[in-house]
């Protein structure tokens, strides 16, 4: 069965061939590591390990790759203001290699519980600054950039014949409507298209993150990142690069200009995949409105925080999906409901024992349809009526290389901990005493334990998340 995804440089469905047989080169572009991650930000993670699951589903080899994104990322994409990292720190009191650190190691404990993988490679850019400087020195020795004093050195895109192609359709049309209507300072810039490849620390200024290069101490821009950390680990031609929507009109075209110039192979990237915002109750995601949840604030709701990776697959990734504390509820219950039907009948088999099932040819078919999870989940929940053994089996095999919601209760013979039921007892005597608050705490230290309590009339189980 052919896999087909949508490829957001053709604008199309296209059935999937990798560059080389059987083998794929996949980079994701995510996270920037300068403050807590919110689910919205979570949903890029899970899209991207859903794409490397996919694969790995359809037994291809994959080398997955996402960068850590720890420097040059400006408040502005036009270039301008401050670097993300030293912004936060100064609110955090902390340094901006603190500050990275701080929340990368956040970030790939979020991915922990959502049960994602670190991928194959996560490289930095801090630690990378050498090849972005040897990316960039390539440019110029192809006539591709430009300096603007006391600025940086920056991308010529009047140079590129089909600069912005990925931002389809008319995207020609648009070039001339921003290069000729717009008002806007340009500071320097030949072209307002044009991009930062190397920023220069301003002088008298002391940044905490800037480096060395053969024209002035700075930092390197935003996008020179992705195409030189991709290169390294993937080579100057590869499979797919997925990555959010809003990236689609500035990052990944300038991605795209800097990379197919400097490598001179078109295309950079053979499928472009994209996805869509996380939205809540229809409206963006803000911290200043409060509504950009994390994880934290699902497990604070008692909320597993696989709940929520079930709620992801409820929408495509390429469209938006809505949020709301009732829609996160409805997951819970469906997945309890799936866990409920499944109970303890897991069995270990392998792909040549179930791939004849009716039923897994279904599901596979719901996966090479450019990964359309509520299609599969449709499936599911149509064939979970029937009760026979091979249905376990082809839930079973899911579950391990797909789903990785723990839909199985494998773990229920493990013994519970002294520590988590002498803290449920606890517990169960401060709602006796009507002190709700501390009854509220001792839930929390549970869950964060890895354990969940649920109550009943008179007492309670315990159960491991």
């Amino acid at each position: 069965m052919k896999l087909y995804l949508y490829n957001t440089l053709t604008r199309q469905k296209e059935e999937f061939v990798p560059l080389v047989p059987g083998k794929v080169g996949m980079y994701s572009c995510w996270p920037t590591v300068y403050r807590d991650p919110s689910i919205g930000n979570y949903r890029a993670a899970f899209v991207a390990d859903l794409i490397r699951n996919t694969l790995k589903f359809l037994w291809y080899e994959v080398n997955a790759v996402m960068n850590i994104t720890d420097v040059g990322h400006l408040v502005s994409d036009s270039d301008e203001g401050e670097d993300k990292l030293e912004k936060w720190a100064k609110r955090e009191w902390i340094s901006a290699w603190d500050v990275a650190k701080k929340y990368e190691n956040v970030f790939i404990e979020g991915m922990k519980k959502l049960n994602i993988d670190t991928f194959d490679v996560m490289p930095r850019a801090t630690e990378h600054i050498k090849e972005q400087i040897d990316l960039i020195k390539t440019l110029e020795e192809k006539w591709y950039t430009y300096t603007v004093d006391w600025d940086g050195i920056y991308m010529d895109t009047s140079k590129v014949d089909d600069y912005g192609k990925l931002m389809w359709p008319n995207y020609k049309k648009r070039l001339e409507e921003l290069n000729a209507g717009e008002r806007i300072d340009m500071k320097g810039k030949k072209n307002p298209t044009d991009f930062a490849l190397w920023k220069f620390s301003p002088i008298g200024e002391k940044r905490q993150m800037e480096w060395e290069s053969p024209r002035w101490i700075g930092f390197p821009g935003w996008h020179i990142e992705c195409s030189a950390m991709s290169s390294k680990y993937l080579g100057e031609q590869f499979d797919i690069h997925h990555g959010w929507a809003d990236h689609i009109t500035i990052h990944h075209p300038n991605e795209i200009a800097q990379s197919e110039c400097a490598f001179c192979k078109k295309p950079w990237v053979k499928y472009r995949i994209h996805n869509e915002f996380l939205q809540v109750d229809w409206g963006k995601m803000w911290k200043s409105l409060g509504n950009a949840y994390t994880l934290e604030d699902i497990e604070k709701k008692w909320f597993s925080i696989l709940d929520l990776r079930y709620f992801y697959f409820m929408a495509q990734y390429g469209n938006f999906q809505n949020f709301t504390w009732d829609w996160l509820e409805t997951a819970k219950n469906s997945r309890k409901s799936l866990i409920k039907k499944l109970a303890w009948k897991y069995v270990s088999v392998e792909k040549n024992q179930i791939e004849n099932y009716e039923f897994y040819k279904k599901i596979k078919e719901s996966i090479c349809d450019n990964i359309n999870t509520p299609k599969l989940f449709a499936e599911i929940n149509s064939w979970l009526k029937e009760n026979v053994d091979w249905l376990y089996q082809v839930m079973s095999y899911l579950e391990d290389n797909f789903l990785k919601l723990n839909l199985f209760k494998r773990e229920a013979s493990v013994e519970i901990p002294t520590e988590i039921s002498d803290l449920a007892d606890q517990r169960l005597q401060a709602k006796q005493d009507k002190n709700y608050a501390l009854a509220d705490e001792l839930r929390n230290k549970i869950t964060d334990l890895w354990w969940n309590v649920k109550d009943s009339k008179d007492w309670y189980e315990i159960e491991k998340i």
